[in-house]
């Protein structure tokens, strides 16, 4: 008798996603590549190498394009594996990305017009409040709804990482730029 695919098993690095196909992570990695993606190619810092993406469907599709429908459209081919041992068309370049890093690198990186890199905590700090309730997930941003209350240290400490997620989103552009990720 075969042996049925496992579920998720927090111990490999391959999740099943659907249809008997496993994917490297979870569907949001890939959301932040995407979202990662276009913003390198709208952006005159960065020039992406198409080349590294075919089947993508070429920059005017993945500008004009939402990342669900893309998913939908695109996940089998470019990311699914039949078998966990198998590498796919566009493997992640880790075995286990920090989701909310890419998160917060991404949010820092849309934000940059806000200012320096308190004004960006404090916007980020009252957006995830009222989004998602009282508690924030992420201490680097909460100590910024005090407005430095906890002392000139905490300022500085989330001044900081904001830089350091301001450092990272550059490695993501640049990364995307040549069809890797993170």
């Amino acid at each position: 008798m075969p042996s049925t695919p496992k579920r998720f098993d927090p111990k490999s690095r391959w999740v099943k996603y659907q249809d008997g196909l496993w994917i490297q992570s979870r569907k949001r990695i890939f959301l932040y590549w995407f979202k990662f993606l276009q913003h390198a190619e709208k952006s005159v810092e960065y020039q992406v190498n198409w080349n590294n993406y075919e089947g993508w469907g070429g920059p005017n599709y993945v500008l004009g394009t939402k990342f669900d429908d893309f998913w939908n459209n695109n996940w089998q081919s470019l990311f699914g594996v039949k078998k966990e041992c198998d590498v796919p068309l566009f493997p992640l370049s880790t075995k286990q990305p920090k989701a909310d890093g890419l998160r917060y690198a991404l949010l820092v990186y849309e934000n940059l017009h806000r200012g320096s890199n308190w004004d960006i905590a404090k916007w980020i700090a009252q957006r995830e409040t009222s989004k998602r309730g009282a508690g924030l997930t992420n201490y680097t941003f909460y100590y910024a709804l005090e407005d430095g209350s906890e002392g000139k240290d905490t300022k500085l400490v989330i001044q900081s990482r904001v830089g350091r997620y301001k450092k990272a989103a550059k490695k993501h552009l640049e990364n995307v730029c040549r069809g890797q990720f993170p």
